[in-house]
């Protein structure tokens, strides 16, 4: 049975299309809000002022309203002459405001104005918004009047409801429109800025797919030799004892190898990137390098090399010991691993200002300019076969990179191919204190931490 999977997306493009998504959702809910509140504000102020001038020509009609007693001694309001005070009035526009006089029992007395649809009167203090045609709305405020207890009738006063319609419909489409164009701006940036986030990720995911599939290279090649040779031994029927022993001594030098290339994979993944004081005393450099050249002695006399270590007098830092053991010890034997027969390694210790600067000079091969740059990197090798023949994990110098790093130091390469290296490491007096460092010398490639 034939199965098709789907095609399996890029997780970081994933990761990217929801973020991108998040970011507009969350800024268009925000934008929309605002809008909202701003447009409810605008709207509330033009209804509440054209309720302020329907209150202030209801005041002004019943200050000028005149009342007329009968003969029963009741009180009558004469809407003749209360109309016609209010029309002299430059505050009443007759073509945005209408006045309209109901009795005491609700029925229309006098208006200056005929609906289509007449509004039935609702008995109290109202304010309300009515369509008294198609498309033609009134802002309304009734008020009863009240004479000496007496209730002569109400006033109705009517407002043009299109100063609140017509402006709020405007700004409605003005927001819509701005809104509009500000998702778009919102969501070009958001395309940058999402982008911008994620490049270090991206970079570091990158790195560690690299990084994962170095690794599987470097184990692949001890493991499929340990493989071959146990299957070797294991075929053969009568094998010797001195068979059996070559195997193991093959075996165990291809586990050692592993060994190592695990325990420096465990070291880069524990303390890569990690500033931290833990473990760190008062190290005596010019003493710990002499105990290293000590320990590196003899692997230096088997290939012929001659060691050689100078110094000012104690240098003191203050840094893990065992971290700064690992550091020298992989410069050392990089120097003995790639310098020929008869060459020279020399090692300096002393001080710029309070720094501490340490030196492993040697007279070998050498490393072109356009491989300098990147021996720091991870199984990174100049001569891959020399390297291999050599024995080393292609860590060494990514290892110390990270130690120096972590004391907020700088290590850095100078070479000439041919001639030798000179690797240099500068450490800070104390953790934390970082200054301003003078320029490495010319050609060189400074790694600062």
């Amino acid at each position: 049975m034939l199965v098709v999977r789907p095609p399996t997306r890029n997780p970081l493009k994933l990761a990217r299309s929801r973020l991108l998504a998040s970011y507009i959702a969350v800024t268009a809910a925000i934008m929309a809000l605002l809008a909202f509140g701003f447009y409810s504000y605008v709207r509330s102020t033009l209804v509440e002022r054209i309720d302020d001038t329907l209150k202030h020509v209801v005041q002004l009609i019943e200050h000028s309203m005149v009342i007329v007693p009968e003969a029963d001694g009741r009180l009558r309001v004469d809407p003749d002459r209360v109309f016609a005070g209010g029309d002299d009035d430059p505050t009443i526009e007759l073509d945005l405001i209408y006045l309209e006089w109901f009795d005491p029992q609700g029925r229309p007395v006098r208006s200056t104005a005929v609906f289509r649809r007449p509004v039935p009167l609702t008995r109290g203090l109202i304010r309300a918004t009515v369509e008294v045609s198609p498309g033609h709305k009134l802002r309304q405020l009734t008020v009863p009047v009240r004479r000496e207890g007496q209730l002569l009738g109400y006033l109705r006063v009517s407002h043009q409801w299109f100063e609140v319609d017509k402006p709020a419909q405007q700004l409605f489409f003005d927001l819509l429109f701005g809104l509009s164009i500000a998702m778009l701006l919102i969501s070009a940036g958001g395309w940058v800025l999402t982008e911008m986030a994620l490049r270090p990720i991206r970079e570091a995911y990158n790195q560690l797919k690299q990084f994962t599939a170095d690794a599987s290279h470097e184990l692949r090649t001890p493991l499929a030799a340990l493989q071959t040779n146990v299957q070797v031994t294991l075929a053969d029927p009568e094998p010797s004892a001195e068979s059996y022993r070559k195997s193991l001594e093959v075996s165990e030098r291809l586990t050692r190898r592993m060994g190592r290339l695990v325990g420096d994979l465990l070291f880069l993944a524990r303390n890569e990137g990690q500033e931290n004081a833990e473990g760190q005393t008062d190290c005596n450099l010019t003493e710990l390098l002499q105990q290293i050249v000590e320990e590196q002695m003899p692997l230096a006399a088997a290939a012929g090399l001659n060691v050689s270590i100078k110094t000012s007098g104690p240098v003191m830092v203050v840094a893990n010991p065992d971290q700064m053991s690992q550091l020298f010890t992989n410069l050392l034997g990089n120097a003995i691993r790639y310098t020929p027969t008869g060459g020279q390694i020399a090692l300096t210790t002393g001080r710029e200002g309070k720094d501490a600067i340490v030196t492993v000079s040697d007279t070998g091969i050498g490393i072109a300019p356009e491989h300098l740059g990147r021996i720091f990197e991870r199984f990174y090798r100049v001569d891959t076969a020399r390297a291999r023949q050599a024995g080393g994990t292609g860590l060494g110098l990514a290892i110390a990179k990270t130690i120096v790093e972590n004391h907020q130091g700088q290590i850095w390469a100078e070479s000439e191919p041919g001639k030798g290296t000179t690797l240099r490491v500068r450490l800070p007096a104390r953790p934390g204190e970082r200054r301003a460092q003078s320029e490495p010398a010319a050609g060189a490639l400074p790694l600062e931490g």
